[in-house]
């Protein structure tokens, strides 16, 4: 990780976290009461938004959350057992650990935004893009609608013409006109 955050403020969110919200699986609070309590290991605690592949990761979540209770990622396995969380690390208490909390309205908690690393910026990329996509499939539904408008127009004036109705391939080209015109303004 590449974003330094100091014991100080991981303690004060995992202590306001243990008092503002309620853990889908009480035991898990065990785990979040040992990392407060050990100094070294919360030094090694990261928190994140991904469970990343080699990474040990913890994940907790609140009972307003759709995610499971408790998670513990370790060496390519996936248990809800909170003893082997515990177990593992009392173990290797200088191993690195990601941290992932799931509860109501964390994307607007700022005691959390600022332990994950960058997740305003990962936002707002991904909030980017989707408004560039948005804009381009606009234009694309945009362009072949006009474009079916302008086919279907066409088959429409060969019909007046086959009727010999002037009155509609009058009004019927004016219509296409304006259509060329449009396209060749907007594409």
């Amino acid at each position: 990780m590449s974003k330094w955050v100091s014991s100080v403020e991981k303690r004060s969110f995992l202590k306001w976290f243990l008092e503002h919200q309620q853990l889908k699986r009480t035991d898990a609070r065990r785990v979040i009461e040992f990392i407060l309590n050990q100094y070294h290991i919360l030094e090694n605690v990261f928190f994140t938004e991904k469970v990343m592949p080699g990474r040990k990761t913890i994940i907790i979540s609140s009972i307003h959350s759709d995610e499971p209770g408790f998670l513990f990622y370790s060496n390519q396995h996936k248990t809800d057992e909170i003893s082997k969380a515990l177990g593992d690390l009392m173990m290797n208490p200088t191993e690195k650990v990601n941290l992932i909390f799931h509860f109501n309205g964390k994307l607007l908690n700022y005691r959390y935004l600022q332990l994950i690393e960058n997740p305003g910026l990962e936002n707002s990329k991904q909030y980017g893009y989707s408004q560039k996509y948005e804009i381009e499939v606009n234009d694309l539904i945009g362009k072949i609608s006009l474009e079916n408008e302008i086919v279907l127009l066409k088959k429409q004036i060969d019909d007046a013409l086959d009727e010999k109705d002037e009155e509609v391939f009058t009004r019927l080209t004016e219509r296409l006109k304006e259509l060329v015109a449009k396209t060749a303004d907007s594409f």
